[in-house]
């Protein structure tokens, strides 16, 4: 049966204390979001290298709301999420509500956390349709 899979890069700029309350509300908007219905997902989060454009602009952004301050221990993470599910489930509009509610969830974060009165963040959204996730066993 064809699929769609919505792959969702979120990139954040941030130290690795605030990393863990991101990943934990990307986790919870992810499975608030994809409640009752028949959608896989993974996430996985890795650190980006200082000379990858994303880490750049990022960086840059901050440095720029905060001229007085060295950055400490921030660095950039990406947060990818990929999501499988049939072409009804994972609608355009439905991963555009996704982003909506993953921007909304990181600036609560932002609000709560001391000193982090925002938190430099891109996000993309890509989709593929059509996929043929069926296996044929006989060529394992």
């Amino acid at each position: 049966m064809p699929k769609r899979i919505s792959d969702v890069s979120l990139h954040v700029y941030v130290t690795p204390k605030t990393l863990e309350r991101v990943v934990e509300t990307v986790r919870e908007v992810v499975d608030d979001h994809l409640a009752d219905r028949d959608v896989f997902a993974w996430r996985f989060t890795l650190p980006v290298d200082t000379d990858d454009p994303a880490h750049m602009a990022l960086e840059t952004h901050w440095r720029e709301l905060h001229l007085d301050r060295v950055p400490d221990t921030r660095a950039t993470y990406e947060i990818a999420l990929s999501l499988v599910g049939a072409p009804d489930e994972l609608t355009d509009d439905d991963v555009a509500a996704l982003e909506r509610q993953l921007l909304h969830g990181i600036y609560a974060v932002a609000r709560t956390e001391p000193g982090q009165e925002m938190i430099p963040v891109s996000i993309r959204a890509s989709q593929r349709t059509d996929v043929d996730l069926d296996i044929d066993l006989e060529l394992l």
